[in-house]
């Protein structure tokens, strides 16, 4: 009796001398749990847990560290969510698995975790029963504001149908996915059937014998067939974006060169992807299949978008890569030069390998190494673009790994931006970024229609423009230049406020560069200026005013006639590159005399050193 006296006083002891000092209401604690998950021993006090729906989840983990979301009342702790060591702000082992609590994925098989770049939103695929089979949904779960995982739940239609369907790539911000599935091909099938089914009724009818008939018939089946093969064998993968009522109907992408030989010898019928990743840009993809060109069962392969949005024929990645077996599941880094992908070739079983692009071709790589025997195993893999931890399956269950400084990409910025209109409500809108050295787009993605929020992830050694756009608006750009800058992870917050496209509205154009007091255009403003001059051809009826505006540095005549001549400039570039006609566009100088900032400082000056866009007539 005295031995578990003693038991009782270290157990409760310091908890109960301290149990004033905890405050009630939502609180997160961490410490040990104890008795069969019923107890949490904290540094200050002990709690009991009261019963729940997690209370059988965490009879399992006794032992174990937790940090747990409470709703505390007195020495209760009321469970709402929790995780278990190690923790993502502590120092972990390299590798070390975390798993993902039951509660999320419902206890359910639980594969292909994707995870958002900001790492708030978590995708994957889980097994079903339905129908009295098991097939394959999309799953979501949300982190709270404490950094919990809050309850998944499976996505509605139309990302669900009666196919399976997986999510491949989360596109900065969220707001866009790169998707598996089965998304209309049945009903393209039924209407190529129905539309051959009449086009022989009309050959019936019009055939004047039966030998012409059957030449008619036969070339009929040789298109059915054909056409049937290229519904069948079309990539299987499509992007959807958030809507004001959900997701949108997922869309193909255009990839007219994709095909995939590759079937198992038990099942040759059945055609094996080998999956497939989007860059956070939108416009690479890396996939896995069995081409022409394969040096194994499975290759990694790269396709690009180009100018008119279709990926074109895929590039082998090279036998730095691939080897005899399966080369799978690819995912390619925020930083477009780190590729993970799980291997079959290398050692015994599947694990997950690393390397970087050496160049700027997609056949010049590192040797593959392999990131650790821990990961043995594991055949999917994801990294946000912010954080240092993975996301990786095996065995049914998802899991979250420490990665190692060594293995992690190269740094990155995110912008985090949203896009308003002028009474500031959130506005769906394209937003895209582009090289201004090179005045190539590099990428794109939309704002959410609800919040107007979007991000994009922006590798270092290039100067970026980005700007959003929506039909009726103006166009607002910004600009970052990330040339020769200290690689380190960074995030920017921009607000775009577009104006509607009346009269008197107007921006300011933030992509437009001039040489050091001068009036001369810079390349990097040309994408700025061509964008503009689209608007100007698409609404003939639109005048404009070009305003110069300078700081107050030098005289004020000499001011004067720089801020004139540089809308001169402007106006110039419309009216002889695009040929927008003069009457069309007015231009005034104001010099310093309409300030924005205070020129006492460097960064007021540049806000006042602008050039205006400003309509005057609809």
């Amino acid at each position: 009796m005295a031995r578990i006296l003693i038991i009782i006083l270290l157990l409760f002891g310091n908890g109960l001398i301290s149990s004033q000092s905890v405050k009630n209401g939502i609180q997160v604690l961490e410490g040990d749990l104890l008795n069969t998950g019923h107890l949490l021993r904290t540094d200050k006090q002990v709690f009991r847990i009261s019963g729940g729906v997690l209370q059988e989840e965490l009879a399992y983990l006794a032992g174990k560290k937790i940090r747990m979301l409470c709703d505390v009342q007195s020495e209760t702790c009321n469970p709402i969510r929790y995780e278990v060591e190690p923790f993502e702000s502590g120092k972990t082992p390299d590798w070390s698995l975390k798993k993902i609590p039951r509660y999320v994925t419902g206890g359910l098989f639980s594969f292909n975790p994707q995870c958002t770049p900001d790492g708030k939103i978590l995708f994957w695929t889980a097994l079903v029963r339905e129908g009295g089979r098991s097939t394959q949904k999309i799953w979501a779960a949300k982190r709270d504001q404490y950094g919990f995982w809050m309850q998944g739940e499976q996505l509605p239609t139309p990302l669900n149908n009666k196919f399976p369907s997986a999510v491949i790539s989360a596109l900065p911000g969220g707001n866009e996915l790169f998707v598996f599935g089965n998304f209309g091909e049945e009903e393209m099938l039924d209407n190529l059937k129905r539309e051959m089914m009449y086009k022989s009724q009309i050959a019936s009818r019009e055939a004047q014998n039966p030998k012409e008939f059957h030449i008619v018939l036969t070339k009929l089946e040789t298109e059915y067939k054909e056409r049937t093969d290229k519904i069948q064998n079309r990539a299987p993968l499509y992007k959807t974006h958030k809507t004001e009522s959900g997701w949108s109907m997922p869309t193909p992408i255009n990839f007219p060169s994709f095909y995939n030989w590759y079937r198992k010898s038990d099942n040759p019928n059945q055609q094996v992807f080998g999956g497939s990743a989007l860059a956070s840009s939108g416009r690479t993809l890396l996939y896995s299949a069995q081409q022409k060109k394969n040096f194994g069962k499975l290759d990694l392969y790269v396709s690009l978008q180009n100018d008119s949005g279709v990926f074109e024929e895929g590039i082998n990645l090279g036998n730095t890569l691939n080897t005899g077996e399966e080369e799978m599941a690819p995912f390619l880094a925020p930083d477009d030069k780190t590729l993970y992908f799980s291997s079959s070739g290398r050692k015994e079983g599947i694990s997950i390998f690393i390397t970087r692009r050496l160049n700027d071709s997609w056949t010049s790589w590192s040797e593959p190494q392999e990131l650790s025997s821990n990961l043995r195993g594991v055949n999917f893999f994801s990294i946000p673009a912010v954080g240092n931890w993975a996301y990786v399956s095996r065995e049914g269950e998802l899991y979250m790994a420490a990665i190692p400084h060594h293995f992690q990409p190269e740094p990155v910025v995110v912008i985090k931006g949203k896009v308003v209109d002028e009474e500031g409500k959130p506005l769906s809108a394209f937003v895209q970024y582009e090289s201004l050295t090179r005045k190539k787009s590099i990428g794109s993605t939309v704002s959410d229609p609800t919040t107007g929020e979007f991000s994009i992830i922006l590798p270092y050694e290039e100067n970026y423009g980005f700007y959003g756009e929506k039909e009726g608006y103006l166009p607002v750009s910004q600009n970052l230049n990330l040339v020769g800058k200290e690689k380190e992870d960074k995030e920017k917050t921009v607000l775009l406020v577009l104006p509607k496209l009346k009269k008197g509205n107007q921006i300011v154009m933030n992509n437009l560069f001039f040489a050091f007091r001068s009036a001369e255009l810079t390349k990097e403003s040309e994408p700025e200026l061509d964008r503009l001059a689209g608007i100007l051809r698409k609404s003939a009826n639109l005048k404009i005013l070009i305003e110069g505006h300078t700081d107050n540095v030098g005289t004020k005549s000499a001011n004067q006639k720089l801020s004139l001549e540089r809308a001169n400039s402007v106006a110039n570039y419309l009216k002889s590159k695009h040929k927008i006609e003069e009457s069309r566009i007015a231009v005034m100088g104001h010099g310093p005399s309409v300030p924005l900032a205070d020129n006492q400082t460097e960064e007021g000056r540049g806000t006042n050193r602008r050039v205006v866009f400003k309509i005057s007539e609809e």
